[in-house]
């Protein structure tokens, strides 16, 4: 499926998101401006489905930090709207036009995008205010690794075969993937083997409808978990990686999650 998914299919998703209004109107059509667009939205949206707190600033007003949620993304007319401030913002009178910076956490990772005030509409019911911001040109989000690491499910028939301790091959799961490295579950208890000798020889890495890659990995962290099963986590570098398995890999990585960012869009 992931072999399926194409940029024609990408911008089909996207011209559905945006409905009926003017695509023109609604998103840049160069293509590094248009992906950018997507992103912003995608990583908003992420934040919104999440109900991630973040911290509201007004450089230049108030020293204060407040804290919002994230309600609404509308990559329509332009806009994030955000829910009130808390604690409230007391004497300190907040205006069409002033200047909003918003930080949070996700998943670890920091994430940052910077706005203005649209305008605020007072909830009816409890007359508490809702702020409008200007969708962000960008939003930032600093990942650790050198490499983008992809989140997989375990339904992906993504697969990882190992040597074990005594010398049988063992068939794992893997979790999370990147042009370097990669995380996965294994059945039973490999912590004591790793300790010993974290490097994993005569690896095979199994992506559906792909040849097989062969790699070495180097086991840099791993723990064992008893439930739901018993069960060790192990994330790896990935050495020894042959320059068509490498191209391989990196078009994997780019067709998943290109369609993981259409499955976000879509709920």
């Amino acid at each position: 499926m992931a072999k399926r998914m194409t940029e024609g299919g990408l911008k089909k998703l996207f011209s559905g998101l945006l409905g009926r209004h003017k695509p023109e109107a609604a998103e840049p059509q160069d293509p590094e401006l248009r992906a950018s667009f997507e992103q912003t939205v995608i990583r908003l949206q992420q934040m919104v489905e999440e109900r991630s707190f973040v911290d509201v600033r007004f450089p230049g007003r108030a020293d204060s930090v407040y804290q919002s949620l994230i309600l609404k993304v509308d990559p329509h007319e332009r806009y994030v709207l955000i829910d009130e401030l808390f604690p409230a913002h007391g004497q300190f009178f907040i205006s069409p036009g002033d200047e909003v910076e918003i930080t949070s956490m996700r998943r670890g990772i920091p994430v940052r995008f910077h706005s203005w005030v649209k305008s605020i509409s007072i909830d009816e019911t409890d007359g508490l205010p809702a702020y409008r911001l200007a969708l962000p040109d960008s939003v930032e989000a600093k990942q650790r690794r050198t490499h983008f690491r992809l989140t997989l499910d375990p339904d992906s028939g993504v697969r990882l075969r190992i040597r074990g301790p005594d010398g049988d091959r063992l068939l794992c799961t893997v979790l999370n993937l990147s042009q370097t490295g990669l995380g996965f579950s294994c059945q039973g208890n490999l912590t004591d083997a790793l300790r010993q000798g974290p490097l994993l020889r005569n690896c095979v890495l199994t992506i559906p409808g792909q040849p097989e890659i062969a790699c070495d990995l180097e086991a840099r962290s791993f723990e064992f978990r008893k439930q739901p099963h018993r069960h060790t986590v192990v994330g790896a570098r990935i050495d020894n990686l042959a320059p068509a398995a490498a191209k391989q890999l990196e078009q994997y990585l780019v067709l998943t999650q290109r369609q993981q960012r259409r499955e976000t869009v879509r709920r």
